[in-house]
């Protein structure tokens, strides 16, 4: 199967709203291709660590050199396109080249694996020419996936869900099963895909891969009518969501983004080891203060998952703990038929074993969540309200009976999370947007006053809708002061309410204070910029947090 059947499969699922359409394009091009050619296509349709051979800024200045064409130009075409791949597409499709069918019948095999790999190791003339040959040789509908893949920005409107239901249904096997095998690094591979559509079962070959994880739903007010005994309260932690896994003496822990990151915490991977049963747990992976037993700041995690061989030095200043939370497997026996209450108990029974029997002392590093037990709604209220108290983000509610499912299934589990922080802000940059904000300017940043000035203290890009956005990019325009680049400084005429979960302390910022997850949550149209916070009143938050 060559690249132009890939583009036409992707032109096909890019033109249908229709999931049951999508689900039948896909069935019917699984059925026409052969192995080796449909795995690249689900690791390119599922978006699986694509990679980029070249950048987008590269891509540009190559269509620069290789035609003469003032890369200014090609830049102001891009802020009305918003990407790179599609620009350069444009512009090739533009200059109506003569074409052969030379690479009309490239593989994505040949693509993937040979060609763009090679051009890493040539030098930058023998780039342009490689390039050059094969933009003037291939059809012009075969351009845009061809630089999109090339540029690693491949992205198409198919979750991994609708693939994993597509091949599911074309080789009439369980959901649960197919999904399991695509969790984890997926290799494209003839093998690979055979091992997917193989109808027998081999648990050997699963035996380090996560299940897929089960999600919350964001807390509905509906939930609150029915008794509060139908459900289970935990805390909602503010770290990294994991599988851990213990099977035939090795160890795995995965992330909910199918990370394998053993390398980042092997503490973890050590302590576990001297488990004795074999188990698959999901729980939370936090960096620890043991002295007022309370997690710290999620940036300190991020830390440590960025770090691939931390330091015993690193390992002892940013301590990790493992908060367990739900057994889905035991001794090789999967148990997400099982309901929460049941799992739940199992989880406590075989917890407590582990620590009283291992040989070594692990109860530092592993814990299980604590059950919170309210006993009317207006208590789970106060709750969430008192969450930041104790380092977490709010609540998640489980309803007793539900099983371990794949997704965010309605009626199961939800996240009921403490109100975010807010502050008055001052708008003072806009940068345009990309892809489908392509031509507006919908990246914004926001200063707060300190001794009569403006400072910076976030950028935001989201909260607006697109009326909302239409009218500002028009404001922008018409009261743009200076320019630098694609960014624009405004007056300072416009405030804006800023959410954010979480601030803290922070000497790389010229306000001495960084945000977590900053959107716009009003357009405050009725206030002055007078009105507007100062950096004194978002040190009183990190205070009140404190």
């Amino acid at each position: 199967m060559s690249l132009n059947q890939f583009s036409e499969l992707f032109l096909d699922l890019d033109s249908s709203n229709s999931i049951n359409k999508k689900l039948e394009i896909l069935k019917n091009y699984f059925s026409m291709n052969n192995d080796l050619e449909n795995s690249w296509s689900i690791y390119l349709l599922a978006g699986k660590k694509n990679k980029r051979f070249i950048s987008g800024s590269s891509l540009k200045k190559l269509f620069s050199d290789i035609y003469e064409f003032p890369l200014w130009l090609i830049d102001t075409c891009y802020l009305k396109v918003g990407d790179s791949a599609e620009v350069i597409t444009l512009l090739l499709k533009s200059k109506n080249m003569s074409k052969n069918k030379f690479f009309q019948e490239i593989s994505l095999d040949e693509l993937l694996n040979k060609i763009l790999p090679e051009l890493a190791f040539i030098e930058e003339d023998e780039k342009k020419l490689r390039i050059k040959e094969i933009w003037e040789n291939l059809p012009n509908e075969n351009l845009l996936i061809f630089n999109k893949i090339l540029t690693g920005t491949f992205r198409v409107g198919v979750s991994i869900g609708l693939i994993t239901k597509s091949i599911a249904k074309y080789i009439n096997l369980d959901e649960s099963i197919v999904a399991h095998r695509l969790m984890g690094d997926f290799e494209p591979s003839a093998k690979s895909f055979k091992f997917l559509i193989n109808n027998k079962i081999d648990l050997e070959e699963l035996n380090y891969k996560p299940y897929p994880f089960l999600l919350a739903n964001t807390f509905e007010k509906k939930v609150s009518e029915e008794s509060i005994n139908n459900f289970q309260f935990e805390w909602k932690w503010d770290g990294i969501r994991i599988q851990l896994i213990k099977r035939l003496g090795k160890v795995s822990i995965w992330t909910r983004g199918q990370d394998l990151v053993n390398k980042s915490f092997p503490e973890l991977e050590e302590n576990t080891l001297f488990i004795k049963d074999d188990f698959v747990i999901d729980g939370e992976l936090l960096v620890w203060d043991f002295k007022e037993e309370l997690p710290l700041n999620f940036s300190l995690l991020q830390k440590r998952i960025n770090r691939k061989a931390p330091s015993k030095s690193i390992q002892k200043n940013l301590p990790i703990v493992f908060i367990a939370y739900d057994l889905i497997e035991i001794k090789g026996e999967d148990k997400r038929e099982l309901d929460l209450k049941n799992r739940r108990i199992n989880l406590e029974k075989n917890f407590h074993k582990w620590i009283n029997q291992s040989e070594k002392d692990i109860s530092k590093i592993f814990k299980i969540s604590n059950l919170l037990f309210p006993k009317t709604w207006k208590e789970v209220e106060n709750l969430k309200n008192k969450s930041r108290d104790n380092g977490t983000e709010g609540l998640v509610i489980k309803n007793k009976n539900s099983l371990y499912l794949s997704g965010r299934k309605k009626g199961i589990w939800w996240k009921y999370k403490v109100d975010p922080m807010q502050l008055d802000a001052v708008l003072i940059y806009a940068k345009g947007g990309s892809g489908k904000r392509a031509g507006l300017y919908t990246d914004y940043s926001f200063a707060l006053w300190k001794d009569g000035q403006l400072i910076k203290f976030a950028s935001a890009y989201s909260g607006l809708n697109n009326e909302e956005i239409k009218e500002l990019d028009k404001w922008i325009r018409k009261n743009t002061i200076e320019r630098f680049g694609p960014v624009r400084s405004v007056k300072p005429e416009m405030v804006f309410e800023i959410s954010f979960e979480n601030i803290q302390v922070s000497n790389r910022h010229k306000a001495g204070i960084s945000v977590r997850f900053p959107r716009i949550s009003k357009w405050r149209k009725d206030k002055n910029i007078k009105d507007a916070d100062t950096l004194e009143n978002a040190q009183k938050l990190i205070i009140n947090k404190l």
